[in-house]
């Protein structure tokens, strides 16, 4: 029996140090600003980043101005449009406006996902859709854009200058959520939550370790941990190869697609050498468990021949 209890214990230590290493890097995501910075904080500075926003400013230039204008602009409009999008986004006020634009979403979304698990989710994907309010960065980016606007068309008599108020929105992009089939909004809440708890986990799998290696009786107790080093290791190549290495899927347009791999490189980037050394750790684990078995075997098959030269 107290075999039994040493190999559960042990396993659900592994479990639980996976789970505990899973919820820190979940709660570092949600509440923590440096991690969201160094993964999507240079996204300004991307080649995808400009080419949609000039694209978007292009859309919006062209259903403000008169059609006739339009057309005597021509691929004018659209170089002038590039030149000062890239200038723009070299402003030191495009960075503090992106960041907090990434700090906002960051605390938005934590508080969105605290209250579904509080008061639970319709079910539905659009549960998790990721409001993202680009205010900041409108009024920054943009006001290069007014003012070489406003001094290059500002002469003509039929262009109304005000109008270009337009270009700085208060703008807020709904990001849509995709879920499996059959996947359950509140499992990303539930999570949410349990990651608040991850020193919890962490010092229970550490007790759990403990407690099994002190219920194994003799070499069964080097087996146990052998086993649950094992678990670990797998849990921690899933974490490396898997959770830490995420699929976005198909993106479309491809401004956006290249934005969506740089921001899965960058994730990959920070999340995934933690898994490394979670990986490395149950490795020694299983090392540990191997050697001790090997020591205890060699010890019982020494103890007869100690009695019979007694």
């Amino acid at each position: 029996m107290r075999q039994v209890l040493s190999v559960i214990s042990l396993l659900l230590a592994a479990v639980l140090a996976a789970t505990a290493l899973a919820g820190f890097q979940i709660n570092q995501l949600l509440r923590e600003q440096e991690p969201i910075t160094q993964i999507a904080g240079d996204l300004p500075e991307q080649e995808g980043f400009s080419a949609l926003v000039s694209e978007t400013l292009m859309t919006e230039l062209e259903s403000e101005l008169p059609g006739g204008l339009t057309n005597l602009l021509g691929d004018a409009a659209d170089s002038t449009v590039d030149s000062i999008v890239d200038s723009m986004l070299e402003n030191d006020g495009v960075d503090a406006a992106w960041d907090e634009t990434l700090q906002g979403t960051r605390a938005d979304y934590t508080a969105q996902l605290e209250t579904l698990f509080e008061q639970g989710t319709t079910g539905d994907a659009g549960d998790l859709d990721l409001p993202v309010d680009l205010s900041p960065m409108s009024e920054a980016m943009t006001e290069p854009l007014r003012e070489g606007l406003d001094a290059a068309l500002g002469w003509l008599p039929f262009v109304d200058t005000s109008s270009f108020e337009f270009l700085a929105p208060e703008l807020v992009v709904d990001i849509e959520a995709t879920l499996g089939e059959g996947a359950d909004p509140y499992t990303w809440a539930l999570l949410a939550e349990v990651s608040r708890h991850w020193l919890v986990l962490a010092v229970s799998a550490g007790v759990l370790a403990v407690l099994g290696l002190l219920l194994g009786p003799g070499r069964s107790r080097w087996v146990a941990l052998t086993l649950g080093g094992l678990l670990a290791v797998g849990l921690g190549l899933l974490g490396v190869f898997a959770i830490s290495a995420p699929e976005f899927g198909a993106v479309a347009g491809e401004a956006n697609a290249a934005l969506a791999t740089h921001v899965q490189a960058r994730f990959t980037e920070w999340a995934q050498p933690a898994w490394w050394i979670f990986s490395g750790a149950a490795g020694a684990v299983v090392v540990v468990g191997l050697l001790g078995s090997v020591a205890a075997r060699s010890s019982r098959r020494q103890s007869p021949h100690r009695a019979v030269d007694r």
